[in-house]
């Protein structure tokens, strides 16, 4: 069973010891309880997503409950948090629970059975919102990056016919002028050299958007892993980057396209490599299974994301680089999407990128 771990944010001793004392029970739930008597010192452990859960004490100091859920609201959403308080109030209540607290209980009238409750209660009920959440973000992705391949199919048609067309002109124009002094082949080769570009833009962006056939096998995670950081090896070696791999022994397999989950690694791993500094790069891989699902994680300590560019990282030809095309993430994305699989970015600025890929298990070893 998993160990709970409370961040309680009270002022007062007396009460967080008889908090924890209802929930010390060696035969029940195990609960790990941090006690923070303010909320300024508070503020980073809210942050670091570390808590499944928080209790907040309605008068703390100078704050109220309601300033410190609206600040936790803003900084780590997904924290559930049950407010205390010495008197009911029915305005207060209401108050509560509509700026979104997921429970608000008098300290009088709870003991061990009502706290585990509202407890489990309250972490099941934001664990599957936040579920619902990411469900619906996923999906909407998903119809966005079809649209954006129905697009790409469009213009792959529409501009390619009267670029063939461009270019057979072109060849009868080199055909039927006489051009001595070659005053026009500098033209026509303008000319000929960015059809030609246009034509590999076409077809880039139409392979990175396309759904291919895939060739599927069950292979682990943790060997996949390995072989993409063999890929990469002359880049690690000469940024100096130090690779950390924290895998789950024995992680069951995956049912994948070896070769195409490769490239979509090599991408990601790539991005990371040119975000790092130079000798102080560190580069961590790690593979769990959470809810019977294979979670790869991939993060950085590099320069971070801008947060209002987070959500266009995999649009076709996005990119933040000087070189490239800006097509590498939106062929993973696809490739992600092609194994029904899930991809999400977490980022902070200065303090490095996260890549969290979730698949299924091969149901058959």
């Amino acid at each position: 069973m998993e160990t709970i771990r409370i961040l309680h944010l009270e002022d007062d001793e007396e009460d967080y010891i008889i908090i924890r004392d209802l929930l010390e029970d060696p035969d029940r739930q195990a609960y790990e309880i941090d006690w923070i008597s303010s909320f300024e010192d508070a503020k980073e452990r809210i942050s670091s997503k570390e808590y499944d859960i928080c209790l907040v004490d309605y008068l703390l100091g100078q704050y109220t409950g309601l300033e410190v859920l609206k600040y936790i609201k803003e900084e780590n959403p997904h924290l559930p948090v049950i407010i205390f308080t010495g008197r009911g109030d029915d305005d207060i209540d209401i108050e509560a629970m509509t700026a979104g607290a997921a429970d608000y209980l008098l300290k009088g009238q709870i003991d061990s059975n009502i706290l585990e409750r509202s407890i489990r209660y309250s972490i099941s009920q934001s664990r599957t919102l936040k579920q619902l959440i990411e469900n619906e973000k996923s999906l909407r992705a998903a119809e966005q990056f079809a649209l954006t391949g129905r697009v790409a199919q469009l213009i792959a048609h529409e501009v390619r016919n009267p670029l063939t067309n461009v270019k057979l002109a072109l060849q009868q124009l080199q055909e039927e002028i006489p051009d001595s002094k070659g005053s026009y082949s500098g033209l026509f080769e303008l000319i000929n050299r960015n059809c030609n570009r246009i034509n590999q833009l076409i077809t880039d962006l139409f392979d990175s958007t396309r759904f291919n056939k895939l060739n599927y096998e069950a292979v682990s995670i943790n060997d996949i892993l390995d072989e993409t950081v063999e890929l990469a090896k002359d880049r690690i070696e000469l940024k100096k980057v130090k690779i950390e791999k924290l895998y789950e022994e024995g992680i069951c397999k995956v049912y994948i396209d070896k070769e195409q989950m490769k490239i979509a690694l090599l991408n990601i791993l790539i991005n990371a490599i040119e975000e790092v500094p130079e000798g102080k790069g560190v580069i961590k891989l790690m593979t769990n299974s959470p809810n019977k699902k294979c979670v790869v994680i991939i993060s950085d300590n590099g320069k971070g994301i801008d947060p209002n560019l987070i959500n266009r990282i995999f649009e076709p030809f996005f990119t933040g680089k000087k070189k490239g095309l800006g097509l590498g993430l939106t062929t993973t994305y696809n490739i992600m999407l092609s194994h029904k699989g899930t991809m999400k970015v977490e980022s902070k600025l200065g303090k490095g990128t996260s890549f969290i890929i979730t698949l299924d298990f091969a149901s058959r070893q």
